[in-house]
Parts: C-alpha cells; structure tokens; sequence
C-alpha cells in the first residue's frame, strides 16, 4: 500500500509539472486536463494515506480537499488576470484610461454578450472560450464551498458566496485594467457552479460523493 501511494504521489507531482508547463504556454486546455489527472493521483495517494491511519483518514480527506481548493483558486486567478503576460495599470491613475475602458471594455447590459455571438455568428472558440468558458470557470465552486463550509450546503447562501466572489473578481479586473467588466460574466459565472451545485444534489451522485470524501465521518 506504501508503495502505491508513493506511486500515485509521484504521478500527481508529474502531471503537476505539466500544468506548471501550460503556464508558461497558455495552454491552457492541457492545464485544465493536467489539473484533474494530478487531483486524482493525490486523491488516491491521500485515501491510501488515510487507510495507513484510520484515525486520522477523515482529517486527511478534509486536508485534500483544502490543497486542491486553493490550487484551484491560484489556476482561476491565473486564468482570470493572466498574471504573467503583467501590463498591469492602476486605472485611478490615469482618467483617459478609465474612460476608454468603461467605453469599449463593459457590459452591464444583461444577456448582450450572451446572444451577440449567436446572432452574428461568432466564430465557435469564442463561443466555447467566452460562453462555456465562463460556466465552467466557477463550476467548481458548486463543489468545494458546500465540502467546506457547511452554511454553502444551502442554495441562497451558496448564491450569495459565489456572486460576492464574482464581483471581487470583475472589480479587481476593473481596477487593474484587466480583461472587460461584463455583467454576462456574473451571470454565467454563478449558473455554471449553481448547476454543479444543483447536480451534486442529486440522491445517488450525492451518495457518491459522501462515500468518497467521507462526509458522514466529518
């Protein structure tokens, strides 16, 4: 058992090696697959830990779920201000700057940016990247926040975490010029991880996921 746990340890820190890979390449499809290959070798390497110490194999699963949380995190602040191309710029610095930006690079008008590329047909990556891209980004919220904090489990609060979250992000892109402000992005954002949510509510996919995580020993 030992053996297969380092197995799945060194794995996992070889598919991690790939995603640091994709970093520098803006691949960011091979970063996404990296990522979960890597999260599944740690998962077994952590559940083969945890039956090496019964004891402690629940506190185990709750410190694998904290790890792949933030290195969660750190790939949406990746793919959220594309932090190694930098050109960041304070936009309280500079008024013409914050008027060009409020006037090619926002949206607050609600399902613009949604229908645009279907009535005008926008060439299918745009659609996949700037559409489902924006559903999945946040997807994985609907997993890790009811995992870990217990007031997430319930829809509203939930809702209000992920759209809070949402805002940061848009604002902070605001601030520091980076990408567009756009409120289609709120509301993809927080669709994307309320179905997630909402699936993993279903009775046996729920079932699964208990079993999995250890949820009823937590």
């Amino acid at each position: 058992m030992r053996l297969k746990m380092i197995i799945s340890f060194i794995f996992s820190l070889m598919f991690m090696g790939f995603f640091i890979w994709g970093l520098s390449n803006w691949a960011y499809i091979y970063m996404l697959c990296a990522a979960l290959i890597s999260a599944a070798f740690f998962y077994n390497a952590m559940r083969l830990l945890g039956r090496l110490h019964p004891a402690r194999e629940p506190l185990i699963i709750k410190a694998f779920l904290w790890i792949t949380f933030v290195f969660y995190l750190f790939f949406l602040f990746q793919l959220t201000f594309n932090v190694m191309r930098g050109d960041f710029f304070f936009i309280l610095d500079d008024r013409e700057l914050m008027a060009n930006y409020l006037k090619y690079r926002t949206n607050f008008v609600p399902f613009k940016s949604i229908i645009e590329p279907f009535k005008y047909g926008y060439p299918g990556q745009y659609i996949i990247v700037n559409i489902f891209g924006n559903i999945a980004a946040l997807a994985p919220m609907g997993f890790f926040l009811p995992m870990l904090f217990r007031p997430a489990r319930r829809l509203p609060i939930f809702t209000l975490i992920v759209a809070l979250v949402v805002v940061f992000i848009e604002f902070t892109q605001f601030l520091f010029t980076v990408g567009s402000v756009d409120i289609d992005d709120l509301i993809l954002n927080i669709l994307g991880a309320v179905i997630l949510f909402l699936i993993l509510k279903i009775p046996f996919i729920k079932k699964l996921i208990d079993k999995l995580f250890l949820i009823s020993a937590q």
